[in-house]
């Protein structure tokens, strides 16, 4: 079965193409900050449906946060849209279980961080495979405070939370890049619901933010008694 990932939680957008498994093209680009590319991710959308037969494509697995609010909006109104056109079923993946559960080991504990700004961070904890935890909003020092030897830490966050002090001797902080969310780890968390068709319906399909945006901060604000 051919399945289209689109990963947008983090700044480096990418797209793949899976046939099941198999990973037959991936594409990854940062975000620019003048918007330009929010653009190039839909033209290479285009370029990568170009190669596949009409009809072929059986799903489309998107992530769908916690991360960037807009880009977490780019990734989702695309993978409706093409939903939409190609009338192919979507299955939305979280975007810490990206990390976490693709990355998990036998007898460690991996927490998957995610930077949520304003000096907040989006973590989960995983154990062999599972999510063990709640999906969490919390600060770098309250992390650490919940935290025992032997934790591996990953994801795209790590940097704000890796010079906090104290914390326990036995926490390792992986850094490395086979760890940070990408469109084919997307496909890899997706699967088992693609393969029991546990598709989700596009029409109540929504980012899972956590936390308020700026403009919901703002109108509660405004809204105060």
């Amino acid at each position: 079965m051919k399945i289209l990932g689109i990963e947008t939680s983090s700044p480096v957008f990418s797209l793949c193409l899976n046939d099941d498994e198999t990973v037959l093209h991936e594409y990854s680009r940062r975000r620019e900050v003048d918007g330009y590319g929010d653009v190039e991710i839909f033209n290479e959308a285009r370029k990568i449906l170009d190669s596949v037969a009409d009809g072929e494509l059986g799903a489309i697995a998107v992530s769908i946060g916690p991360g960037n609010f807009t880009s977490l909006r780019i990734g989702l109104s695309l993978a409706k849209g093409l939903a939409l056109v190609k009338e192919t079923p979507v299955v939305a993946v979280n975007s810490l279980d990206v990390i976490g559960l693709i990355s998990s080991l036998p007898d460690l504990h991996m927490v998957a961080v995610v930077n949520a700004y304003r000096g907040e961070i989006y973590a989960a904890v995983y154990d062999s495979g599972k999510r063990v935890s709640d999906y969490l909003l919390t600060t770098a020092a309250e992390l650490m405070q919940m935290m025992a030897d032997g934790v591996v830490i990953v994801g795209p966050g790590i940097d704000i939370i890796a010079d906090i002090q104290p914390r326990p001797s036995g926490i390792v902080f992986n850094k490395d890049e086979r760890y940070l969310p990408r469109a084919s780890r997307v496909v890899s968390a997706g699967l088992p619901r693609i393969r029991n068709r546990d598709f989700d319906n596009i029409e109540f399909l929504e980012p899972f933010y956590i936390k308020k945006t700026d403009a919901e901060r703002n109108y509660d604000k405004g809204n105060a008694p």
